[in-house]
């Protein structure tokens, strides 16, 4: 092979790489935001959770504190550990979306709103769907936030 017909092959590899560069690159920004979302929205930080999302999601974060009752916090409280996220994992569905799976251990249960008693769930998954607005992912909930199974 000439060097003249190795030359497109080789830009063909570089811009290869340099996609997939991006792809992963924008994956771990979008993991990190939700998992910082997840932390403070189920460690019931509503504040917190406000700045990670989009102005649409925030009145389902305000359903959401809105139905706290006492015995869910009570139940919070007396948790040996607060909720954490175990993994995460993106699907970068185009250039501003992707959805995010994220496993939240020791966290109040979501279903809890029809519950007379707050209760801790060992371990759940949820699909956190972001948007890009401008250079940033954040997450923009249709809903509440439901188990995903």
């Amino acid at each position: 092979m000439t060097k003249r017909k190795r030359w497109p092959l080789v830009l063909c590899l570089l811009t290869g790489l340099g996609a997939a560069g991006c792809t992963s690159e924008e994956e771990e920004q979008a993991n990190s935001r939700a998992k910082e979302f997840a932390e403070d929205y189920f460690n019931l930080r509503f504040d917190e959770a406000y700045g990670n999302c989009t102005e649409d999601s925030r009145k389902w974060i305000a359903f959401r504190a809105s139905n706290i009752t006492e015995h869910d916090l009570e139940a919070v409280r007396s948790a040996p550990e607060g909720a954490y996220i175990s993994s995460t994992e993106c699907q970068q569905i185009n250039d501003s979306t992707a959805l995010v799976r994220c496993v939240v251990c020791q966290a109040l249960a979501a279903d809890s709103l029809e519950q007379q008693r707050g209760r801790i769930v060992p371990e759940a998954a949820y699909l956190i769907p972001l948007r890009k607005e401008g250079r940033r992912w954040l997450v923009r909930m249709e809903g509440p936030l439901q188990n995903a199974k």
